[in-house]
């Protein structure tokens, strides 16, 4: 009997020696339901968000899906973090392979971490991945970009488009698409130019000039031409000014609410 008072003591004891969490929460923070990823890579995965969640204090999460239900990728994104027992600080990287939707949902401190700038951080950086089929690539950088926008946000300030983020080839993400954007302008502006020169070199092929009738002048009678000086007078003059707005101060996260009354921010495309 007393053997088995201190069998049933120990047992006790060990059940006691688990955190209460890991009963009641029953959280799943890789949710692959569109079996996209390998059972090993992710049980991997399921460990380094657990504990990228449990380090930041904010649930970091990943769901892979076959179809939206009906829904929109951010209304799908939203509701799965709301109705499945997350924290109130989190982020949900939702992939969806219907339509090759990827959609990031934030809520509480990771709206502050991750602003508008930060969704086009993690478009530059994961969605290439997504799009060669590298998911588990695609979602190792996540984990990393997170990990990154939250230690800024709590050291200095949220990465944005007046503190832009650093990737590991040391680039700046921000000025890269300015580049891209006047190299796109510049082609442009070329091809425009050599349109042009096409159609002037056409029409002055075509064009013959009148030639300059040197009798024409025997037409103008001495003193029916004359030509007097007038002064016009303006009284008023009205001067409108218009307020210039400095668009490159903006920045920070837009935001809408979910179907469960909660704030979230975020973005996402295709991919």
């Amino acid at each position: 009997m007393k053997k088995l008072s201190l069998i049933f003591a120990l047992i006790c004891v060990l059940v006691m020696s688990v955190p209460f969490s890991a009963f009641a929460e029953g959280k799943d923070y890789v949710v692959d339901n569109a079996d996209i990823i390998f059972d090993a890579n992710e049980e991997e995965l399921e460990a380094e968000y657990a504990a990228l969640s449990a380090t930041i204090g904010m649930d970091v999460v990943v769901v892979t899906t076959n179809t939206l239900d009906g829904k929109t990728a951010e209304a799908y994104a939203d509701d799965y973090y709301d109705y499945n027992g997350y924290a109130d600080d989190g982020c949900l990287f939702l992939v969806s392979m219907e339509d090759r939707d990827w959609h990031v949902s934030t809520k509480g401190y990771a709206i502050t971490c991750i602003t508008d700038y930060g969704i086009k951080v993690i478009e530059s950086e994961c969605v290439g991945s997504l799009s060669n089929g590298d998911y588990v690539v695609a979602f190792n950088k996540f984990a990393n970009i997170v990990q990154q926008f939250y230690n800024e946000a709590k050291t200095n300030k949220p990465y944005d488009t007046n503190n832009k983020y650093t990737n590991e080839y040391g680039e700046t993400i921000g000025s890269q698409a300015t580049k891209e954007n006047f190299k796109g302008v510049a082609i442009s502006l070329i091809v425009m130019l050599v349109i042009a020169l096409v159609v002037i070199s056409g029409v002055k092929k075509s064009y013959k000039p009148v030639q300059f009738n040197r009798s024409a002048a025997n037409y103008l009678v001495d003193g029916s031409l004359n030509v007097t000086q007038s002064y016009e007078h303006f009284l008023y003059s009205n001067v409108s000014k218009t307020a210039k707005s400095d668009s490159s101060s903006g920045g920070g996260s837009s935001t809408h609410t979910s179907s469960s009354g909660s704030t979230h921010g975020g973005g996402g495309g295709k991919f």
